[in-house]
């Protein structure tokens, strides 16, 4: 009866979570939503965008601190550097190898040092992201630098999009042996150990579901990895809906 208790407790707790959040999620058909990719080494400066970023995030605005949840997916295949031979060799498999490693992932966990705990519109609120990135098949924790603006929904946002409205930016440094990716010979010089990324979205509440992780329905979904990206178990926060084993509410 105790353990029947605790899971119910549990449960109750896990609703009002994110009940109290709200989800947004960014069109990744909106090609303003990029990621930048910037080399500065001693011979040459390269700079990648890719386009078609697809992220989910599930914050609550009266306390962002407050369980987090969200995924940044950046599809490899899409960075373009204005030399198409360039684009080639970075998807190939001795660099990114985009066919096997589609994409580089963040996955938030957490949210601290917040200039604000409140998201107010039109306000700028600075913060460091917690989590998990993840290329080139390894994943690392890192902590990230981040602008989190909110707008509620009015004539001027929707020119952009319906719905409220997050604006995210965020910039930060990565090594490539970190992640696997060695440097060929033949164009030392030419790449730098250390690349910056930058990342701009603007996600939007007005067709987003429970899942900060995905735009499929939680509670319908038998198969756990479709419907719940951020882990395999379905007891994870990051699904809310699926606290049975069968992924059913």
């Amino acid at each position: 009866m105790k353990t029947i208790k605790n899971i119910f407790v549990l449960t109750l707790f896990l609703i009002g979570i994110h009940l109290s959040a709200q989800t947004f999620s960014a069109d990744s058909k909106d090609a303003r939503n990029l990621a930048h990719f910037t080399s500065d080494a001693p011979f040459e400066k390269i700079v990648g965008l890719s386009s078609g970023l697809d992220a989910t995030v599930m914050i609550n605005k009266d306390d962002i601190t407050k369980s987090p949840k969200g995924m940044v997916k950046v599809p490899i295949a899409n960075i373009k550097t204005g030399i198409d031979l360039r684009d080639e060799h970075l998807r190939s498999k001795d660099w990114l190898n985009a066919e096997k490693y589609p994409f580089a992932e963040f996955q938030l966990k957490e949210i601290k040092n917040a200039s604000s705990k409140q998201l107010v519109d039109g306000k700028k609120v600075k913060a460091t992201l917690i989590g998990t990135f993840s290329v080139h098949g390894v994943s690392k924790d890192i902590e990230v630098p981040a602008v989190l603006t909110y707008f509620k929904e009015s004539d001027q946002t929707k020119t952009k999009t319906g719905g409220n409205l997050l604006v995210a930016n965020t910039e930060f440094d990565i090594k490539l042996s970190d992640y696997g990716i060695k440097i060929p010979s033949m164009v030392v010089g030419k790449v730098n150990e250390e690349v910056k990324i930058t990342v701009n979205f603007v996600a939007s509440d007005a067709n987003s579901g429970m899942n900060p992780c995905a735009a499929c329905n939680p509670c319908g979904m038998k198969t756990e990895g479709k419907c719940n990206p951020c882990s395999m178990k379905n007891e994870n926060p990051c699904n809310p809906c699926a606290m049975k084993k069968d992924g059913k509410s």
